[in-house]
């Protein structure tokens, strides 16, 4: 979640009955954990499609704290989609995810991960992150 909505509009929205409607919630891909490894990148990837298009995911602190989200999601016996993506459904200020599933696995693990439901301990980890790493896409290296 972006530290502008938290710091400016969480509240307001709360108060006035708005929810939240996510539009990227694997931030364009790179919270699937595809774009760790750049050896093995697809030629089909918007990283490699749109030059330019990736460079506030990469050239931030983005990169650490998705291998940290990443990390977290592996430790618990889920794919990195599935941990973002089932925090985001089950979020209380969400009322719904646009997802950009581009292949039928894809959109399969996007609908399951509505099944699954973070544990406490997972919570407490994902804020430890996100404390660490608010908003990393604005912050860079």
């Amino acid at each position: 979640m972006r530290k502008d909505f938290e710091a400016g509009l969480a509240e307001a929205c709360y108060h006035h009955n708005v929810a939240l409607l996510p539009y990227s919630p694997l931030a364009a891909g790179t919270l699937s954990g595809k774009y760790r490894n750049k050896d093995s990148i697809p030629d089909n990837a918007r990283l490699k499609l749109f030059p330019g298009f990736m460079d506030r995911y990469l050239g931030s602190h983005n990169e650490r704290a998705v291998n940290k989200y990443c990390d977290l999601a592996i430790a618990n016996g889920m794919t990195p989609a599935q941990l973002a993506l089932s925090w985001c459904y089950h979020n209380e200020k969400v009322a719904s995810t646009i997802i950009g599933a581009t292949t039928m696995e894809q959109l399969d693990e996007n609908i399951k991960a509505y099944d699954i439901r973070l544990a406490d301990g997972i919570h407490e980890e994902i804020a430890k992150i996100y404390k660490e790493y608010t908003d990393p896409t604005k912050a860079r290296n």
